[in-house]
């Protein structure tokens, strides 16, 4: 429906009772609904513009006492105006909703009555083909009865369409191949059955001759004794009970033996203890006297060096003292001339100098000198 664009002036969106026909034009009613509707909300646009008329009177800008109570004249009329339309509009909607409901009661009752007898015609029209697939359902439902115990999916077979003889010889074929797998299964369970027992027997005889095991011949260990007779198995007991009576013999003899081994090594063992204990000692006493001995002749050659050693240091530093005063005496002719050489040098008279220039060599010669009396007297010393 086309968007209506208002004029205004002062604020006012300006209403023409014309623009209600743009709008019936725009509905696509019949023109006499549509004239009806326009008729009906006609004068309450009347009224809104003869209200917007008389708001001319009003001063928008600078409003006075007077126009305020126009104004609110105005807005209540306005409000009426609306109000009395909503109410139009709601009376209306309500009396065509009324009428729809009472147009889709009307065709539901036709349409269902017209379904009623159109199945009621179809019945009679299609009574044959109905009773005949009723019959194949019968069929089919009683046959599927009675293969259900020998087959896990009737659905897999036409039987609403099959001949009698053709489910007959299915029936048949089924029921025995039913039959042979009952006996095969039943087979297979006595066998489990069988081979339980069987296994039960085999470890209750093995777990009673455990005590037993090792005398049990190798080639009888992987048997399975499930499956001998009581007589074979009562042999096999009565062979192991005399083995083990031949074994427990033997282990005594074995027994006796050994504990007369071990007392005749026990006593060889002490005698040979007793012989190591006085080698022993005898080895200790003479390893004793021994080191004694050596410890003595140590110490002798310990002292003697020592007295060695003391001899050979005094006679050394005797040899050196007089090796010292041979060389002193030597030496004591030249040594007194170089330290009476150091004292004439010292003697030696020093001129008199006025000259600062001499006065400064003569003080380098005196410090010279000085120098070489000190080398002089240090090493004359040391001769």
């Amino acid at each position: 429906m086309k968007t209506l664009n208002f004029e205004t002036e002062k604020g006012l969106a300006k209403v023409n009772p014309s623009d209600l026909e743009i709008i019936v034009k725009d509905s696509g009613l019949p023109t006499k609904e549509a004239d009806e509707i326009k008729s009906s909300y006609l004068p309450f646009l009347n009224q809104l513009s003869d209200t917007q008329l008389a708001a001319v009177k009003i001063n928008f800008e600078n409003p006075s006492d007077l126009d305020e109570n126009i104004a609110r004249e105005l807005r209540l009329r306005t409000v009426r105006i609306r109000t009395g339309a909503e109410k139009l509009k709601d009376e209306r909607k309500r009396m065509y909703l009324l009428r729809g409901n009472l147009e889709q009661a009307s065709y539901n009752l036709i349409a269902s009555s017209c379904k009623l007898t159109e199945e009621i015609f179809l019945n009679v029209e299609k009574a044959r083909e109905i009773a005949e697939k009723k019959r194949k359902e019968d069929l089919r439902r009683d046959r599927s009865e009675k293969l259900s115990p020998y087959t896990e999916d009737v659905a897999l077979y036409p039987l609403g369409e099959m001949s009698e003889e053709r489910f007959s010889s299915l029936y048949t074929t089924l029921r025995e191949a039913h039959e042979r797998r009952l006996a095969e299964e039943r087979k297979v369970e006595e066998e489990r059955k069988r081979l339980e027992a069987e296994k039960a027997l085999h470890e209750e005889r093995k777990n009673s001759i455990l005590n037993l095991w090792q005398f049990v011949p190798e080639e009888e260990k992987q048997a399975n004794f499930g499956t001998w007779d009581q007589e074979k198995w009562d042999n096999l007991i009565l062979f192991l009970k005399d083995k083990k009576n031949t074994y427990d013999q033997e282990q005594e003899r074995i027994r006796k033996d050994n504990e007369r081994l071990a007392q005749e090594a026990r006593k060889k063992q002490e005698q040979i203890e007793a012989e190591r204990k006085k080698a022993e000692k005898e080895k200790k006493e003479l390893e004793e006297k021994v080191r004694k001995a050596q410890e003595d002749k140590e110490r002798a050659e310990a002292n003697l060096k020592a007295k060695l050693e003391v001899e050979k240091k005094a006679k050394a530093e005797a040899e050196r003292k007089k090796k010292e005063a041979e060389k002193k005496a030597k030496l004591a002719p030249d040594k007194n001339k170089l330290l009476a050489f150091a004292q004439s040098i010292d003697d030696l008279p020093r001129p008199e100098i006025k000259a600062i220039e001499a006065a400064n060599i003569i003080a380098n010669a005196n410090t010279l000198l000085c120098k070489v009396r000190d080398y002089i007297t240090e090493k004359a010393s040391n001769l």
